[in-house]
């Protein structure tokens, strides 16, 4: 039987949880600001249980809703009807217990009561060790000069013989509503508080593991009010993290009045539904975060499309049983885009989009293909801009080819390619292209969506990587890039190391990223540091002596196709009937075949 007590109601008796829903939906003494009864159930219920009781009650005394916790974690769920405005009360008032015999409201207590604009948060000290109410108070909100509610106002604790003092609390909630503005602004959410939580191995001694999470998080436009991580060999199957971190987490988000959780890792379906279940918020996973920042930062239609792309691969599985994720539209992190799924819709639906999106998508990646080989033709040299999110590569391609493309201190601020011509002083022009920053965990699908914009460093003849000298974590960057290149077939191509913001503090802590690298280049992009030195090391690169070729490659002979591929420019490819044309050039240095 589906019991209409919210909560934690496990081992509690049936005949407890009868005769609390025997209460709901009753009117009890109008009038009366503690109804004798209720508080008799309450106390009744709370010494039997050991756990805190609400009971929610409209300005007729009617009950409209009941819960349960413990006196760890009670969760205060969120009353929606009532609410208009954000200087207008909800016209309704909790009452609840405490177990441990404090009759005064706990900090998860105001937070409450201010963020939902409750009409009163009254508390009901228990002694559950002597079954009887140790006192009663009733907190209410207070408006300020602008005549916001902001303000606390305390009245008691009195002991429940003196309940009837209360009776003309009433006359305290007409007039905080009689002292509303008049123009009640309608409810402005303003960005979402975030809570971050993420599990790291046992052996792991990063200084703040979610580093890199609160960035993507503000990145997303959230306010990241705290964070958290466990150490557990493994994230839990069922909850991520552990069953006591998860009720920890429930009762710190109404003390922080949090509206969203933000994991770390990529979460399953079924895990985000039993989170969402205990946390009482929305919750989603790293991936859905980054999805989000491409969603609002994609401008071009490529963009756009790579992006649903990856988004309606991402919600494919999830389409069954997913919770409020799927209950929102499009009003806040992780919902951006092309728009949500209802939760009723058909996968076949999701299947056409997709096909559809693909088939979109490999008429982009033809365009390119004639782009690429009209510059081939031309024999323009491609330097291919690579490396970590925010490492510094716009603005480095606007400094050497003074250019005005898009460059800002935040994760993700290219999402589009951009081809830019480098004219260096011996009038020698190379072609720049800025590509789409990696990133530790980046997802899958994304890493397939965006796959016709990074094929622009597969096919490079040369790579500047460009890392961020000034931050801790450098080496683990340059091991990310350097992981996503070979997953995406560009980790054989020749690579030029540029060490970025050596003007900034902590850069001098990375001197030693030369030393790993047989060609590397400390620059400042914003001021312009050892730019001359890197832009002739690009010309010097360009104008080596090349072996130029043009063979007929046997069917039979497929080996030395891929090996011209791999370490040369092809110009032209023709497949005739005794082989396949290729024309291009190779360094000569690797030219092995006399």
């Amino acid at each position: 039987m589906e019991r209409k007590i919210s909560g934690n109601i496990s081992s509690v008796k049936d005949s407890t949880l009868d005769y609390m829903e025997s209460f709901l939906n009753q009117v009890y003494s109008p009038g009366v600001f503690f109804p004798e009864e209720i508080l008799q159930m309450m106390v009744c219920v709370t010494c039997e249980t050991k756990r805190e009781t609400a009971v929610y009650l409209d300005r007729k005394n009617r009950v409209i809703h009941i819960g349960i916790g413990d006196t760890r974690s009670v969760n205060l769920p969120e009353v929606e009807s009532g609410r208009r405005s954000n200087v207008r009360l909800c016209g309704v008032r909790i009452i609840h217990t405490h177990p441990n015999g404090s009759s005064y409201p706990s900090e998860v207590d105001l937070n409450s009561l201010k963020s939902m604009r409750f009409d009163a948060m009254c508390v009901i000290g228990v002694n559950t060790e002597e079954s009887r109410a140790t006192g009663i108070s009733a907190t209410f909100l207070e408006r300020d000069a602008d005549g916001l509610l902001s303000g606390n106002m305390l009245i008691g604790p009195y002991g429940v013989p003196h309940a009837k003092r209360f009776n003309t609390c009433f006359d305290i909630l007409t007039e905080i509503d009689r002292t509303a503005p008049k123009s009640a602004e309608i409810i402005d959410n303003g960005p979402e508080r975030a809570i971050l939580v993420g599990v790291v191995s046992e052996k792991s001694d990063s200084v703040d593991p979610l580093a890199e999470l609160k960035e993507l998080a503000s990145a997303a436009g959230a306010v990241v009010v705290a964070s958290y991580t466990q150490r557990r060999p493994a994230p839990d199957s069922k909850y991520y993290i552990g069953r006591g971190l998860v009720e920890d987490l429930a009762l710190e988000r109404q003390a922080l009045n949090a509206d969203i959780f933000i994991f770390d890792d990529e979460l399953t379906a079924s895990c985000i539904r039993n989170l969402e279940d205990a946390l009482g918020a929305r919750v989603i996973d790293r991936t859905a975060l980054i999805l989000d920042i491409f969603a609002s930062r994609a401008k071009s239609k490529e963009g756009r499309l790579q992006v649903e792309l990856a988004q309606q691969k991402y919600r494919l599985p999830r389409l069954m049983g997913q919770g409020t994720a799927l209950s929102r539209l499009g009003g806040g992190i992780g919902t951006r885009g092309p728009g949500e799924t209802k939760l009723q819709s058909d996968r076949r639906h999701i299947m056409r989009r997709i096909h559809y999106l693909e088939e979109q998508l490999r008429e982009v990646s033809d365009r390119r293909n004639l782009l690429r080989k009209d510059r081939n033709k031309k024999q323009l040299p491609v330097i291919a801009v690579v490396g970590y999110t925010n490492a510094g590569k716009s603005t480095l391609v606007n400094r050497l080819c003074n250019a005005d493309i898009f460059a800002e201190d935040m994760l993700f601020a290219t999402l589009d390619p951009s081809v830019r011509k480098l004219i260096t002083p011996e009038k020698k022009d190379f072609l720049l292209v800025d590509t789409v920053g990696f990133i530790r965990k980046l997802p899958h699908d994304l890493v397939e969506a965006f796959k016709s914009t990074l094929e622009e460093a597969v096919y490079a003849d040369l790579l500047l990587h460009v890392v961020d000298g000034s931050n801790p974590e450098a080496y683990e960057h340059i091991d990310t890039v350097h992981r996503i290149l070979g997953e995406i077939g560009a980790g054989n191509r020749p690579e030029y190391l540029v060490v970025n913001k050596i003007d900034k503090p902590g850069a001098q802590d990375n001197t030693g990223l030369a030393s790993e690298h047989s060609k590397s280049f400390y620059v400042s992009a914003m001021r312009g540091d050892g730019l001359t030195e890197l832009r002739d090391a690009v010309t010097e690169f360009f104008t080596r002596v090349d072996k130029n070729f043009e063979l007929v490659i046997p069917y039979t002979d497929g080996k030395k196709l891929s090996y011209l591929h791999d370490n040369g420019t092809i110009f032209e490819q023709e497949y005739r009937e005794d082989g396949v044309y290729v024309k291009g050039r190779i360094p000569q240095e690797l030219w092995i075949y006399g």
